[in-house]
């Protein structure tokens, strides 16, 4: 377990799979996640939880990783992830969804996103974490930037909201800066 200030970052257990593939299949916790409320599940629940073991107990390598965020209170309420790690460049790409809508705005995505940076840069020693959302998506943009990253660039076009093409912005934050806050 990975603790945080507001929240614990932790393994994921199949009672906490089954919660997040419900949290894939609401739509709005899928557009403000992709940009897309068509990108929620379509697999049926069983197919879903049956991915359980390769995809939490037997996949467990370096260059990604998939931990639930759980309140001081116990409650699992949404997932941080990191991928693509290279640890000779020192580089990984994070992720977030926050999927229980009641605990949205109240600092704990900043929370967990800080969590995990705090850890991979510590336990890899990674010298830059990347990641990206669309141009649209102001709260994840203004919840990046507190715990320090800085917008590295847009992508035109990239990302796809409500159907129409959008700019995806790619942002990136360096240990050295990381550290310095």
């Amino acid at each position: 377990m990975i603790q945080g200030n507001q929240v614990t970052l932790q393994p994921f257990t199949r009672d906490m799979w089954r919660t997040y593939y419900h949290w894939r299949r609401d739509h709005e916790v899928m557009y403000w996640a992709t940009g897309e409320a068509h990108q929620s599940s379509l697999v049926p629940e069983e197919a879903f939880m049956s991915r359980f073991d390769q995809a939490i107990l037997t996949d467990r390598h370096q260059e990604s990783g998939i931990l639930g965020i759980v309140t001081e209170s116990g409650v699992f309420i949404g997932e941080v992830s990191y991928r693509d790690m290279d640890v000779v460049a020192g580089t990984a790409v994070l992720g977030i969804m926050i999927g229980d809508k009641s605990y949205w705005g109240q600092g704990y995505g900043t929370d967990a996103v800080r969590t995990l940076c705090r850890f991979l840069f510590d336990r890899f020693r990674l010298r830059r974490i990347q990641l990206d959302t669309w141009a649209g998506n102001e709260r994840a943009l203004k919840s990046y930037a507190k715990v320090g990253f800085q917008i590295e660039g847009r992508l035109r076009d990239a990302a796809l909201v409500n159907g129409q093409p959008m700019d995806q912005v790619v942002m990136g934050l360096l240990r050295s800066e990381f550290v310095a806050r």
